[in-house]
């Protein structure tokens, strides 16, 4: 859809908000309509060429507008996980969110070590509320315990292994999932957290002969590596690698889990942390984000009540969450734009009070139009009614192949183009030209 994009960038009031951007102007709430607010921000993103962390309320929509993106933009996307079990609730994550997030954590450490060569697109990550609280491995362990690996090089087997338990990796039999590795006399399988495919280590001796990333259902070679990156593969860190072991407060012989990562490691740390000093960060709507982040604290001070009294957790357990004071003094460092309706005086905080911005009037360039509610055939007659005063009419729709059925019933009975623009369908989230 990089036309709608480019007409978007065209617009005087786009310009005006990308001037205000680029020289760190204070702005405030777009008021963007739902429906305008990723095409803006993949124009800022193409604009700018900076990551971009987009912020939402709940799980669920951080899920759609991640699909969505996709529509709009074939650059590096990621989805900041929100892991399941509630605060202070002693549960394991699930292995998609422990993937989700380590696969952001480590793409955006690609930026702060020396070694790594920085992306060639930045990337745009997108995050609930809930997700940016939950605090995580520091970002100065995180890139202490990322190790690259190399051909050529000189490892010794034991020694690589205890990292690689250290570091969170699980040995198996057979690797099948990211976190995992496995050893068969000189052949070292591992699957790093950020990486798609697993990889092969063949070692002649202590020397890493050659470094393959294989499919894991055949085996087979699918490319030859010249030396990958392993980071963690849990937000903490155990014994042996920075902060490990328990409080003698608590009980030491329990398994780890991101549970402890309060106890392992005591500065508070969030994804906020990881983010190049150059990142933009755009909020959906501040106030439902506000709202949202004041109820998951409220959830889990309820719940650390009943766990204390109950005996199933300790007095003086650390925060495991960032508070929301937190969360907008990390905003205040860092360029910030929400696209929904706050006020100046709302976002993100008193020091920010002032006249709206460059881009004030670019809401107003999303007009709604009529509405039709799921009626497809006054809505086609509206369409047909535009293309008949030869206005561009552009559609986006999951309902492609449906919406040409009834065109070319009632509008142009058989023909597949309107003024000579062909009518163009597609699979889910599609185009449709008129």
């Amino acid at each position: 859809m990089q036309f709608l994009l480019d007409k978007i960038r065209t617009l005087p009031q786009y310009q005006g908000l990308l001037k205000s951007v680029q020289s760190g102007k204070e702005q405030a709430g777009l008021g963007l309509p739902r429906s305008a607010r990723l095409p803006v921000l993949t124009s800022l993103y193409q604009d700018l060429g900076r990551p971009i962390l987009f912020v939402t309320d709940r799980a669920d929509h951080a899920l759609s507008l991640f699909d969505e993106l996709g529509f709009w933009t074939d650059s590096p996307r990621y989805l900041f996980g929100e892991p399941n079990p509630l605060f202070y609730e002693q549960a394991a994550w699930s292995v998609t969110a422990r993937r989700e997030r380590l696969q952001t954590l480590s793409a955006l450490a690609a930026y702060h070590l020396p070694f790594v060569e920085k992306p060639a697109r930045a990337p745009i990550i997108i995050s609930s509320a809930r997700a940016l609280m939950t605090r995580t491995l520091p970002r100065r362990d995180f890139l202490k315990a990322c190790k690259m690996v190399a051909a050529g090089q000189t490892l010794q087997l034991e020694t690589l292994l205890r990292n690689w338990a250290e570091m969170g990796y699980q040995r198996e039999n057979t690797v099948l999932e990211p976190g995992q590795f496995s050893s068969r006399g000189g052949i070292l399988d591992l699957w790093p957290t950020a990486e798609k495919l697993p990889v092969r280590l063949d070692f002649f001796g202590d020397e890493i002969e050659t470094i393959r990333r294989f499919d894991p259902a055949s085996q087979r070679t699918v490319e030859q590596l010249d030396a990958v990156l392993i980071p963690p593969a849990r937000e903490f860190l155990q014994r042996g690698s920075g902060e490990a072991s328990l409080p003698d407060s608590q009980t030491a012989d329990v398994e780890l889990s991101e549970f402890h990562i309060p106890l392992l490691h005591s500065q508070p740390a969030s994804l906020l942390d990881y983010l190049p000093q150059k990142t933009l960060i755009l909020v959906d709507d501040l106030s439902v984000v506000e709202s949202m982040v004041a109820e998951v604290e409220e959830q889990a001070v309820k719940l650390r009540q009943e766990s204390v009294e109950e005996g199933t957790l300790s007095p003086d357990f650390p925060i495991p969450y960032i508070t929301w004071p937190e969360l907008l003094d990390a905003f205040n460092d860092r360029a910030a734009l929400e696209l929904g309706y706050s006020s100046a005086s709302e976002f993100p905080s008193p020091s920010r009070r002032g006249d709206r911005g460059e881009g004030e009037d670019l809401a107003a360039c999303f007009g709604q139009d009529e509405r039709f509610a799921g009626r497809l055939k006054p809505f086609i007659d509206h369409v047909s009614a535009l293309a008949s005063r030869n206005e561009a009419v552009i559609i986006v729709s999951r309902q492609s192949e449906r919406l040409q059925d009834l065109w070319e019933e009632t509008v142009d009975r058989g023909q597949k183009t309107v003024n000579g623009q062909p009518f163009q369908g597609g699979s889910r989230l599609s185009a449709v030209t008129l």
